[in-house]
């Protein structure tokens, strides 16, 4: 009957229970004779509970045989934190590029250049090309250190062999293919990008200043440059045999001095604005002649 079928599957299951015990170990037979809601659960799996390589604790991102602070990976997250190298991370870039080169233009570079190209508004091209120029020489040393920061952990990414020091000596550690592939997803992801970032602002910021120097070297704007030795004795022998040559410094002194062709009462000798062509010069008391 159904009765019967019942109670025989319960004495046959007691039966199991009591042949499996009589096989496990203590200790196995006690968790067993606990409930589930008895039963300590597994903690969860935290990154930083990791094992490390060729060990336990932190760091199982970490390549085998190096030191932690001359890990590829550390490098990276080293560089990102000096100042200037987390720029290129992202798209801002560009706005900050434009941040820095405004500020230095402000601050530093058109105050220089107005000591040289003060009479305005006639020589403001030239005030600006001369701003830009020193401007843009900065830039582009920023931008190379940059360049060279970023390159320096590219490498290290990807090569199979790593370079480090340890006790004042130099060892070589290879990768193994777990790090290799790591390196190369980090130089891909965030290492690579940055380069082509930095690549694209380096050359128009070249160029730019290629093209403002040209732009003062033929301009017809006078900028006094000291001369000595030779160079000084040409200058003067062509000033005293070349008319021309002198009636063209006589022009630009007047436009320096920001007077007319008929405005000559103020205008005063290039040279006077030099000590040493001052005492080359001779006369009034070696100050110069028209200098007084």
């Amino acid at each position: 009957s159904f009765r019967d079928s019942a109670m025989f599957a319960q004495v046959f299951a007691q039966a199991l229970a009591l042949a499996a015990a009589g096989y496990l170990p203590p200790d196995a037979r006690i968790a067993a004779s606990r409930p589930c809601s008895a039963l300590p659960r597994a903690g969860a799996i935290f990154a930083s509970e990791t094992r490390e390589a060729g060990g336990q604790g932190p760091g199982a991102f970490l390549q085998r045989g190096l030191p932690k602070n001359q890990q590829p990976v550390r490098e990276v997250q080293n560089l990102r934190r000096e100042f200037l190298f987390d720029w290129p991370m992202d798209d801002g870039y560009n706005d900050k590029l434009k941040g820095l080169y405004g500020a230095t233009m402000l601050v530093v570079s058109l105050p220089i250049a107005f000591d040289t190209y003060r009479v305005l508004p006639a020589q403001l091209p030239e005030l600006l090309a001369a701003a830009h120029t020193g401007t843009a020489a900065f830039m582009v040393v920023a931008v190379l250190r940059l360049r060279l920061g970023w390159g320096f952990v590219q490498k290290r990414l990807k090569e199979r062999v790593s370079y480090y020091e340890q006790n004042q000596r130099g060892f070589l550690a290879k990768k193994d293919d777990e790090a290799v592939l790591r390196d190369r997803l980090i130089e891909k992801s965030e290492v690579a990008p940055a380069l082509r970032r930095i690549d694209r602002s380096l050359l128009p910021l070249l160029a730019s200043l290629l093209v403002s120097t040209a732009a003062l070297e033929i301009s017809d704007v006078p900028v006094l440059r000291t001369l000595s030795g030779d160079s000084a004795t040409r200058y003067t022998s062509q000033l005293r045999g070349d008319d021309e040559f002198a009636a063209a410094e006589q022009a630009k002194a007047r436009q320096r001095m920001g007077g007319g062709a008929g405005e000559q009462e103020n205008v005063k000798p290039l040279y006077c604005d030099s000590r040493y062509y001052k005492i080359l010069a001779g006369g009034n008391s070696q100050g110069g002649v028209g200098c007084n």
